[in-house]
């Protein structure tokens, strides 16, 4: 038992589990923008795992460099070479799958890895940057990138599909800001730090309860299928219930695992739809 937990601690410090929650999120996307069943990931998805995990392991180690406060570094201090050993992996794989993508949607990729480079480096320091930042990013990872590389138009329903996972990102981002609310320094004025913790919330469910009112006109219009429907609303519903549950008390392995998990559970719900509908 105890070796399983150092097991899930190093695949949380390595940021090996938060790419997973990216990758699970990506193929997601495949499920609902091309509605097919994914026997395996597309290229695109592989790229935003392996780069997700070069982007987090940089940053923290640019962050730690610089002597800020960052709740894992003894343990990237301890291990320092595995780090940069991932970290020159992952740039190695991350640019053989660039090398193959079409032209806009390298473009979109240096765009989003020039503002995750310059994030450590003061964009961090904007207020309000950093939730809104990390939800770009990730929704242009997960979603953008498949619909640029696949050259889906860009209709109203696939808006639609952009807008619910930047709202879906932006809500579970939250109460990674609620945990940080001890280490991020007050003039970063995140959306906690700003309005306090209850407020925080409120404003979390908000989006995920917009999220659900956007899917359901799609699922009216017969945009979505009332599987797929079922999943995103189920999965909105869950995640209120561990932001609700987020305060500055809990542990690390709270937010690190079981609210990282959401982007997971998301996939797991379509599965299931896509397996009973």
């Amino acid at each position: 038992m105890k070796k399983l937990h150092h097991f899930f601690l190093f695949l949380i410090n390595s940021n090996i589990f938060v790419s997973f929650c990216v990758l699970s999120l990506a193929i997601s996307s495949e499920f609902l923008v091309v509605k097919s069943r994914i026997l395996f990931p597309s290229e695109v998805s592989l790229f935003v795992f392996f780069a997700t995990i070069f982007t987090y392991n940089f940053q923290r180690i640019v962050r730690i460099s610089k002597s800020q406060k960052h709740n894992r570094k003894d343990w990237t201090q301890k291990n320092k070479i595995l780090i940069y050993l991932v970290i020159i992996i992952s740039s190695v794989i991350s640019l053989y799958f660039f090398s193959k993508f079409k032209t806009n949607t390298q473009i979109a990729i240096i765009f989003s890895g020039i503002i995750s480079v310059l994030y450590p480096f003061g964009l961090r320091t904007i207020p309000f940057s950093k939730i809104f930042v990390i939800s770009l990013i990730w929704t242009t990872s997960t979603m953008l990138l498949f619909i640029l590389e696949e050259g889906i138009v860009f209709s109203s329903n696939v808006i639609a599909h952009l807008l619910i996972r930047f709202l879906f990102v932006f809500a579970i981002c939250i109460p990674f800001d609620i945990r940080d609310v001890k280490y991020d320094n007050i003039k970063l004025k995140t959306i906690p730090i700003l309005f306090g913790i209850s407020r925080s919330k409120l404003i979390s469910f908000i989006c995920l309860l917009f999220a659900i009112i956007i899917s359901t006109f799609q699922y009216w219009n017969n945009k979505l299928s009332i599987g797929f429907f079922v999943a995103i609303s189920l999965s909105c519903i869950v995640s209120s219930i561990f932001i609700k549950k987020s305060n500055e008390k809990k542990s690390d392995f709270f937010f690190s695992f079981w609210v990282e998990s959401l982007s997971i559970l998301l996939y797991l719900f379509l599965v299931i739809s896509i397996t009973l509908f």
